[in-house]
C-alpha cells in the first residue's frame, strides 16, 4: 500500500494576516477561504498527497507565513483508533488561549500559538 500523506495548517508562524494572506493569494488560494483558515486552525489544507508532494505544499504555505505539520494519512483508519468509542469531555475541560483564541483542551500552552497559561497574571 502506496503511502499518503496530509497538510494540515495551523496557525501563523507571527501574527501578520495580511502577509499570510497576500502570499496565500500569490498561491491561488481566496482571500475568504485563508480567513476561515486562519480563523477555523487547525485545519486540513490537503490531504492524499505523496511526501514529495505534501513536503512542497507545506513549504509554500510556510513560505507565506503559516505554520503547518506534514501527517501520514489513514494510519488512524487502519490502526481502528478510528472504529474506537468516542469520548465526549465536558465543557469546563477547555479552555481559550487569551491570545490567539484558540479552543482547545485545557493544558500549559496554546497548542497553537505556545502562550503559557500559567504566565497570565
Amino acid at each position: 500500500m502506496v503511502k499518503k500523506y496530509r497538510v494540515v495548517f495551523h496557525g501563523l508562524i507571527e501574527k501578520n494576516k495580511e502577509a499570510f494572506e497576500a502570499g496565500m493569494l500569490r498561491l491561488g488560494a481566496p482571500v475568504e477561504i485563508v480567513a476561515k483558515m486562519v480563523e477555523k486552525a487547525p485545519v486540513i489544507l490537503k490531504g492524499d498527497l505523496t511526501l514529495g508532494g505534501a513536503r512542497r505544499y507545506a513549504d509554500a504555505v510556510q513560505d507565506a507565513g503559516g505554520r503547518v505539520t506534514i501527517q501520514e494519512h489513514g494510519h488512524f483508519e487502519e490502526s481502528g483508533r478510528m472504529n474506537a468509542a468516542v469520548s465526549i469531555a465536558p465543557f469546563n475541560q477547555f479552555t481559550m488561549c487569551p491570545e490567539c483564541g484558540l479552543k482547545q483542551p485545557r493544558g500549559e500552552a496554546c497548542e497553537r500559538c505556545g502562550f503559557r497559561f500559567g504566565d497570565r497574571e
